[in-house]
């Protein structure tokens, strides 16, 4: 018997490797005057090198297949879509640096870049450094069939880490000129086109303080409408947005974390329990004053899949979905309203995970063509939004271990912000970074202006102070809570 050994050649080439039934599911819905892009975005103290900056950004996609990978392209009759191995690194500087002046400049330059898809054949994340004045912001996105919160964080974390091992102190000098933009990549979607100064700040420009804000006071409409037909889903009523306007935006607050009230039985509430029981409250008052009535509010909530050992690792999307659901009665006294959550997040970890519903399982897997497929999605999303498609998401990512810091100190301001396609047109996402709660409301153009959505805001945030543990009398001070953009509240 004759024996040969053999010297194992070079690996073959990595193969496509096939999308998740949620990613699937997430890319035939994806419509371009929705962008399917979760934010996550940071506040440094102070300002960043811009060349220091990109270089971490180089480091970190290089490190991070996840952010290389790309859609394979799907053949005509194709039944799946496919992610086709991350490509090499390059040397082109994946980083968009952009200047402001005001915060209505940052929260207009926010919104055009959430107007602007991201090409999955192209890219999958979008990194923006945002220059202003006395500040830098940091602005992380992507694709959500490419990744969750948590690969979100994870990449952000990279990039941060990076950045700080270049040991580069930052500049507390003031903003340089205005650079020139970034090329896009090629076969991107154009961006829309950035207004003028001048009419970025006209609507933007906060309501006059002496005279009352028409958010704040709507006007008399007819007596509360009956609430829907029995197992609806209630929506959240329309307030100064323009129907069939496309693109997001987003108020983004501050404050220290409040802990839940105390219940007299069952099990006890959590800060995340808080969330999900105030924007509940809040929807049910905000629906009152625009003289509408809430039957069933529904609550998605996005639960990290990932093993406990590995929990704050690893790219994809790899969340599965759970829904709380609560009616006028739980609404109507706030201890209740508080148990009932509580009692529903604890059966659904009991439950363990539920990955996504039977019927979007099957509008991923492989009976037609994915072209055929996202038509069928879209109808059936449609036809069933009235009892499947729930008010509103909740994304809390809870107290972050190791949050993203680019200076080292770990106080970094951090806001996470989800997706929220019609018919909810409005999520809230939270995340705890050194003792303060950040705070996200993003909102569709076509459901609520910027004003609406700012008194939105200061709604769930006084329904949060009103379902948590009073504080005691001698109690530290604590630092001030912060308004939209991080200004100062009196």
């Amino acid at each position: 018997m004759i024996t040969v050994d053999t010297v194992p050649g070079p690996p073959g080439p990595p193969t496509a490797e096939r999308m998740t039934a949620i990613e699937e599911l997430d890319y035939l819905l994806d419509r371009p005057d929705e962008p399917n892009l979760v934010l996550m975005e940071t506040r440094c103290h102070g300002h960043l090198d811009r060349d220091g900056l990109a270089e971490a950004v180089r480091v970190a996609f290089a490190a991070d297949a996840g952010a290389r990978r790309r859609l394979a392209a799907v053949p005509r009759w194709g039944r799946h879509p496919y992610w086709r191995p991350a490509i090499p690194p390059s040397a082109a500087t994946p980083l968009t640096v952009v200047s402001w002046r005001t915060p209505a400049e940052l929260a207009a330059l926010r919104e055009r870049l959430f107007a602007w898809p991201i090409a999955l054949a192209d890219a999958a994340v979008r990194v923006t450094l945002a220059v202003g004045p006395e500040y830098d912001v940091v602005i992380l996105q992507i694709h959500h069939t490419s990744g969750d919160g948590i690969a979100s964080l994870r990449l952000f974390r990279s990039v941060a880490d990076a950045y700080r091992a270049r040991a580069l102190p930052l500049h507390a000098v003031p903003a340089p000129p205005d650079p020139p933009a970034s090329p896009a990549p090629p076969n991107s979607p154009a961006p829309p086109a950035l207004p003028a100064p001048s009419a970025l700040l006209a609507p933007s420009a906060p309501p006059d303080p002496s005279t009352p804000a028409r958010a704040r006071t709507p006007r008399p409409r007819p007596g509360p409408r009956g609430p829907s037909w029995p197992g609806s889903v209630t929506r959240i009523a329309r307030q100064g947005g323009q129907p069939g306007r496309p693109g997001y935006g987003f108020i983004l607050v501050s404050e220290p974390v409040a802990r839940p009230a105390v219940l007299a039985a069952g099990p006890q509430p959590t800060v995340n329990d808080l969330l999900v029981a105030a924007v509940c409250l809040a929807i049910d008052r905000w629906n009152a004053a625009q003289g509408r009535a809430s039957g069933q509010i529904s609550v998605t909530i996005p639960v990290n899949g990932r093993p406990p050992a590995r929990r704050w690792q690893g790219d994809g999307n790899r969340s599965w979905l759970t829904r709380v659901v609560t009616t006028p009665a739980d609404r109507a006294d706030p201890a209740r309203l508080l148990g009932r959550v509580t009692a529903q997040t604890r059966a659904a970890k009991e439950r363990g995970r539920s990955g996504v519903d039977a019927m979007s399982r099957g509008l991923a897997t492989g009976w037609a063509p994915v072209g055929v497929k996202r038509r069928a999605a879209r109808l059936v999303r449609s036809l069933t939004a009235p009892v499947l498609t729930d008010t509103t998401v909740v994304s809390n990512l809870g107290l972050l271990p190791d949050p993203p810091s680019f200076d080292g100190s770990g106080t970094e301001p951090m806001w996470l912000a989800p997706p929220c396609p019609m018919p909810r047109g409005l999520s809230v996402g939270a995340a705890t970074v050194a003792g303060q709660l950040h705070l996200s409301v993003r909102y569709r153009l076509a459901l609520l202006d910027r004003a609406a959505a700012g008194d939105f805001m200061a709604g769930f945030r006084a329904c949060l102070r009103e379902l948590a543990r009073p504080e005691p009398e001698t109690a530290p001070a604590t630092a001030p809570a912060t308004g939209p953009e991080g200004s100062a509240r009196s």
